[in-house]
């Protein structure tokens, strides 16, 4: 009973880790989307502290998370697992607060000319990160399930790849300053990064189906 009911708070706290990511990628999306319209650095600025104040949350959920696993609330081949699995998802919110701090320590404006795609990009990365948190929040209740989302992870990957590498081939064939072909480049890379992150954490959970069904 002392098990099940440890079981449960790491799930609940598993799920709000989830929620934490996935509200950090909402405000991610909102800072570019903004940022696009009216490249107001000031209010790019306020919205980077919303994020970094949802991803600072998001790490005191994994430290409670930690803690109840050193706790043996699970078995010790679950524990490493799941603790795993959180360190790759950690890496998701860091990569878009990083990209929207680039926009404000950089004091990047977006050219008009490349707005569309890299919404688009945002986007995609959005969407890709949604579908990776569908398949984490399967894991302790229908882990049979969970890697059905996966494949829409690589998808968006696949497409985010791209997007990124058609921006970047149109920056370096433009007539924009050097410095600031590479400033955006980076920014491009940054990204492209969440989608990277995302597919990998994704990747961890088919390793962990694939064990349980040993």
């Amino acid at each position: 009973m002392i098990f099940a009911s440890k079981q449960k708070k790491i799930e609940a706290l598993f799920e709000k880790y989830c929620d934490t990511i996935a509200q950090c990628l909402k405000i991610f999306e909102k800072s570019y989307r903004t940022h696009c319209e009216n490249g107001d650095i000031e209010t790019t600025r306020a919205n980077y502290a919303n994020l970094h104040r949802s991803e600072s949350l998001a790490d005191d959920i994994i430290e409670e998370i930690e803690v109840m696993m050193f706790s043996k609330s699970l078995f010790p081949e679950s524990r490493s697992d799941i603790l795993k699995l959180v360190e790759l998802m950690d890496k998701v919110p860091n990569a878009a607060e990083q990209a929207v701090l680039q926009l404000v320590s950089h004091r990047i404006l977006i050219p008009t000319e490349y707005a569309t795609e890299i919404l688009r990009l945002v986007e995609v990365s959005h969407r890709c990160v949604i579908a990776m948190l569908g398949s984490a929040r399967k894991l302790f209740t229908d882990y049979t399930n969970a890697t059905v989302a996966i494949g829409k992870v690589d998808e968006l990957e696949t497409e985010a790849d791209g997007i990124e590498g058609g921006i970047v081939e149109r920056i370096f064939l433009s007539d924009m300053d050097g410095f600031e072909k590479i400033i955006l480049r980076d920014l491009i890379r940054t990204l492209g990064g969440i989608c990277d992150r995302a597919e990998n954490a994704a990747d961890h959970i088919l390793i962990m189906v694939a064990k349980r069904k040993v």
